[in-house]
């Protein structure tokens, strides 16, 4: 029975070979690899508001590993952090008891000699906590929640710088 489901697995990850597909960080045998790209020069501008500093450390901690660059290509800019709250779990007496966080942004990637935009993309993250009666609970659980969406948001923007310059190297 699970010798069949092992040869069904190796049957299905066999086309992937020919597929097309690079690894997009990892070993490539010479060829172009994202995380030099990322290295190289993206410095991240600096974004609004308390969020917003959290939000380009962490950019800043992803993109420049071996430090900042002093003559960085290419300006990574984010619009201000927009967050909604949407309360969830209504309960009889018009109390919720969960809530929904969204947090949403513009990404803009900026060629620096040029001063042309090569990227552009509306990023957005989404996360639940539980409203509880403590008042200090909920506090905690909402400031954790924020942190994670704002984690969440830098991965995501890593990723499509990565992508991008993975995509312009191919052409």
């Amino acid at each position: 029975m699970w010798l069949s489901r092992l040869l069904l697995v190796c049957a299905l990850l066999l086309p992937l070979s020919s597929c097309g597909f690079k690894p997009m960080y990892g070993e490539s045998s010479g060829v172009f690899d994202a995380a030099d790209a990322l290295e190289s020069g993206v410095e991240v501008a600096n974004i609004p508001d308390r969020e917003g500093q959290f939000l380009r450390n962490q950019l800043i901690d992803r993109l420049n590993l071996k430090g900042r660059p002093g003559d960085a290509p290419y300006i990574l800019s984010m619009s201000p952090l927009v967050t909604e709250l949407t309360n969830l779990g209504i309960r009889k007496d018009a109390t919720s008891t969960r809530a929904m966080l969204q947090v949403t942004s513009k990404m803009t990637l900026v060629e620096r000699a040029t001063n042309k935009v090569v990227l552009e993309r509306d990023v957005r993250a989404v996360g639940g906590y539980n409203q509880l009666d403590n008042q200090f609970a909920t506090l905690v659980s909402k400031a954790s929640v924020s942190s994670h969406m704002l984690e969440e948001l830098a991965d995501t923007v890593v990723t499509e710088v990565a992508l991008h310059f993975t995509r312009e190297n191919a052409k």
